[in-house]
């Protein structure tokens, strides 16, 4: 039996790195501005901290594959300590060269860190200890207080920047120092993924890949839709805290049940989902309409979240740690990259609405993926449990 006292330590875990997201994202890019680099390197820079989410996750997985979960709250605790360093490093080098270095292996020890804390909460999860969307749902709740509270936490001066970053990777290695010793993840471990495991992963990976870069009008470009349409920026920061509203709500509410669920049959509804959401944006920008399209973050992200991490963790058995880490690189690290690289240069040429008809079809695109994904599971579901 895990301890509520562990289980506070995830908690605490996931509203900490998702605050750092929360502080990285806006006020990234501010810093380095305000450090004299220009927007040439600057885009180079924060490009090299999305390039590490592709390539640090599945190489740590390969590595942690089939560990206890002290071994991997001993590798969250190196992760975070290193991390932290790191973000003190920033305030202190001058050269672009030596700030890309710097960027880049920071950018590694934090991406290594989630699909590894993915991994024991989603074992406990399935060892009903817990629901994995009631711990994540944290991460969601500390990104709205660092969103909104950042501004305030720098009070205009960037150099504070890397000091709270800092302080958000050693409040990680705290609270990772407090994950259960041992968990219920060595029986899920016992397990090796077969084929037939492997064939639905490889299609998970496709749909989380287009999934995430059908996001990427979203993410790299709604803000500026919102204010070209003649939104004020408290509006604009509304909209996006209703999106976050919602995912959080599902994950509090109903991720148990979408954890029980055909991940294939989920993953369409989503995909179903999100062409709605792109297509309704680049159609109109009322405000009740984009109200009722930000609801929809609940499915296009918080749904398709919870069943993937959880179809990895009934699918991959050994191969569990490595399994996440593809699945983070994949879907937000290589396809959120790309999909905002891509629409930025859609927006340069076309427009804000051409740019989300894209991802309207990139959603579309992924659905035979899921198609396979639900087969695979049915068959699965038919055949029972294995023994092994």
């Amino acid at each position: 039996m895990v301890s509520v006292r562990a289980l506070h330590h995830i908690r605490v875990f996931y509203a900490a790195y998702f605050a750092a997201m929360g502080l990285i994202l806006p006020f990234f890019p501010v810093f380095l501005d305000a450090r004299g680099f220009n927007a040439g390197e600057i885009g180079m820079l924060v490009g090299l901290l999305a390039a590490a989410k592709v390539v640090a996750p599945p190489c740590a997985g390969a590595l942690l594959d089939g560990r206890d979960a002290r071994r991997l709250r001993l590798a969250v605790m190196l992760c975070a300590g290193l991390a932290a360093w790191l973000a003190l490093t920033l305030a202190y080098v001058q050269s672009w060269a030596g700030m890309a270095v710097v960027v880049f292996l920071f950018g590694a020890a934090w991406a290594v860190m989630l699909p590894l804390t993915d991994g024991i909460s989603v074992a406990l999860s399935d060892f009903a200890e817990v629901d994995y969307g009631r711990l994540r749902v944290w991460g969601s709740l500390g990104f709205i207080v660092a969103s909104f509270g950042g501004g305030m936490l720098l009070g205009g001066d960037q150099r504070l920047f890397p000091w709270w970053l800092a302080s958000l990777m050693l409040v990680l290695a705290l609270a990772a120092r407090g994950f259960p010793p041992g968990s219920p993840s060595a029986a899920m471990h016992a397990r090796e993924a077969t084929a037939e495991d492997w064939r639905p992963f490889g299609w998970l990976l496709l749909t989380g890949f287009l999934m995430q870069a059908s996001h990427g009008a979203y993410y790299g470009f709604f803000s500026l839709y919102l204010a070209q349409a003649g939104y004020a920026g408290w509006q604009i920061g509304g909209l996006w805290g209703i999106g976050v509203l919602a995912e959080v709500v599902l994950m509090w509410r109903s991720s148990a049940w979408i954890s029980r669920l055909n991940a294939g049959h989920v993953f369409l509804a989503c995909l179903l989902l999100a062409a709605v959401r792109w297509f309704g944006l680049a159609w109109d920008a009322h405000w009740w309409w984009l109200l009722s399209l930000q609801c929809l973050h609940a499915a296009t992200f918080a749904a398709f979240h919870v069943a993937a991490v959880t179809a990895v963790g009934r699918w991959m058995g050994r191969r569990h740690a490595l399994a996440q880490g593809w699945y983070s690189a994949m879907g937000f690290g290589l396809g959120g990259t790309l999909g905002i690289m891509v629409c930025g240069a859609i927006v340069a040429r076309a427009g804000f609405a051409e740019a989300f008809v894209v991802c309207a079809a990139l959603a579309l695109l992924a659905l035979p993926a899921a198609w396979a994904i639900a087969s695979a599971e049915r068959r699965c579901r038919r055949a029972g449990p294995r023994s092994d």
